[in-house]
């Protein structure tokens, strides 16, 4: 390229850069001119939910209403919710700013604390073990009754009062000493009380010794400062004492027993989810015999597996004082959840007892649903309803029903809880159905209950009512109602139970 073609070039970029460059067009005065819509473009269609569609109210109705505290409820709990025809605001319970829920009596450290552990003496388990975190816990209640029952013909009106208190003394998480005391009602009595009908009087069933005291411990606290080796297993739990025992819902056994347990939990067996091995031991404490105790040995497991819960026990009743009176008990349930339906299956079984009343089976089947009630009809929020079947022959029996109170016993609609406590006569069928509401945040509590069974082959209906309410945050009121119908007198049963429970 020659001199005068780059100095020509030059000029002409030179000429560019200096001239004027618009950077908006130059547009006409006026309105901006529209461009018109094509012809036949048709209308968009409406919005198909625009019917469902509510619109948000104003602030000031939203606050007098409900304030909108729903917003902050679980999904689908609609408690909080107002009616859609109120027209004031609408009552929600809420506690003041400093409440604090009702304490036990404590020492050494506060129940359910959420502080630091206080300072102290430093105390542990040997060898630099666990450290100690001591808490004393004393509690109980207080209770007032009167009971007019009538059964088998036979007449019984009393008033009473019974006593509950239970101390406990926690040293770690896993180790503590457990005392449970009725002062005037002793081994399961119900209490002390004055009986108006004949033979008239006061019964004094008051006791000075404690009816269950046990200790519970587990070896990976009790030796942790022992063994470092972290391959040798330690999570045995261990319960020695007077300690109660309920097994299989209890219609296996319900009762206090002499004794120790030894408990191995997160056993992983093929596809088995958390096998817990429970093996229990009771001594010569066991009310398994109307003119005797008798000594219980037996093994007791629950497992998950798939969605379904098992529990299976084998236990062996021998009889100290009677040859022939030995028993083995193989026992399973199975638990399954269908949606909010529970469904449960129980089969029990007893083999020997020669002396006694010989082999026996007892088959149950349990079902229960909750519900809330979005209606509130007579304000009731929510219920739990349940039903239960059974068969039971003739020489049935359970280890051991010691634990039932012998008072209130009498008001059990459910003919399971009266088979538990005492054997039937004979072959017996039955079912049981009810129903749990709750009313008021849960401060009511109304349980209707009725029940069909056929002892010996003579069909019992029976009824039930029980009402609870809270009268106070420590105390409550209960009443109790109870008939049972039959041809044979034997079986016909009235009564009322009315009581006040002071919890402390």
């Amino acid at each position: 390229m020659s001199d005068w073609t780059k100095l020509l070039l030059l000029s002409l970029l030179l000429l560019a850069w200096q001239a004027p460059c618009p950077v908006r067009a130059q547009l006409p005065p006026g309105p901006p001119e529209r461009i018109p819509p094509p012809q036949g473009f048709p209308p968009l269609p409406p919005d198909p939910a625009e019917d469902g569609l509510q619109a948000l109210p104003p602030l000031e109705e939203e606050l007098r209403l409900h304030g909108g505290s729903y917003l902050y409820a679980p999904e689908g709990d609609g408690w909080h919710q107002p009616f859609p025809s109120a027209d004031q605001h609408f009552p929600v319970l809420r506690l003041p700013e400093g409440w604090r829920a009702p304490q036990p009596i404590t020492l050494f450290d506060d129940f359910l604390g959420t502080g630091p552990i206080p300072g102290g003496p430093h105390l542990h388990w040997p060898a630099s073990g666990y450290d100690w975190d001591p808490r004393f816990v004393l509690y109980g209640a207080y209770q007032l009754f009167g009971i007019a029952l009538e059964a088998d013909d036979r007449h019984q009106h009393l008033v009473g009062h019974q006593l509950f208190v239970e101390m406990d003394l926690r040293l770690t998480g896993t180790e503590r000493a457990h005392l449970q005391w009725r002062p005037i009602g002793r081994r399961n009595t119900g209490g002390s009380y004055y009986q108006f009908s004949d033979p008239s009087g006061y019964v004094d069933n008051s006791t000075g010794i404690p009816d269950r005291y046990w200790i519970e411990a587990e070896l990976a606290s009790l030796l942790g400062g022992l063994i470092h080796d972290p391959f040798v297993p330690r999570d045995y739990h261990l319960v020695l004492g007077k300690y109660p025992l309920e097994l299989h819902n209890r219609l296996l056994i319900n009762d206090d027993i002499l004794g120790f347990v030894v408990n191995k939990n997160t056993n992983y067996v093929g596809p088995l989810s958390n096998l817990n091995l429970q093996a229990f031991f009771g001594l010569d404490d066991v009310d398994a015999f109307e003119n005797g105790w008798g000594d219980v040995y037996g093994i007791n497991a629950f497992v998950d597996y798939r969605r379904l819960f098992f529990e299976s026990t084998y236990a062996y009743l021998r009889r100290n004082r009677l040859s022939g009176g030995d028993a083995h008990y193989l026992a399973i349930s199975g638990t399954k959840p269908c949606g909010t339906v529970t469904l449960t299956g129980r089969a029990l079984f007893k083999i020997g007892d020669r002396a006694g009343r010989g082999s026996g089976q007892l088959y149950v089947i349990e079902i229960n649903r909750p519900r809330i009630h979005d209606g509130k009809l007579l304000g009731i929020e929510k219920g739990v309803y349940y039903a239960t079947a059974f068969r039971a022959t003739k020489g049935w029996n359970s280890i051991s029903g010691g634990n039932f109170d012998r008072l209130r016993i009498a008001f059990a609609v459910d003919p399971l809880v009266t088979i538990s406590a005492s054997p039937d006569p004979a072959d017996n069928t039955g079912i049981a159905l009810g129903v749990q509401w709750f009313r008021r945040h849960e401060d009511e509590s109304l349980i209707p209950e009725f029940a069909f069974q056929a002892p010996t082959g003579t069909p019992v209906y029976g009824v039930g009512l029980r009402y609870q309410r809270k009268t106070s945050a420590r105390s409550f009121f209960q009443i109790e109602a109870i008939g049972n119908f039959s041809d044979d007198p034997t079986f016909r049963r009235q009564g009322l139970s009315i009581s006040e429970t002071i919890l402390f």
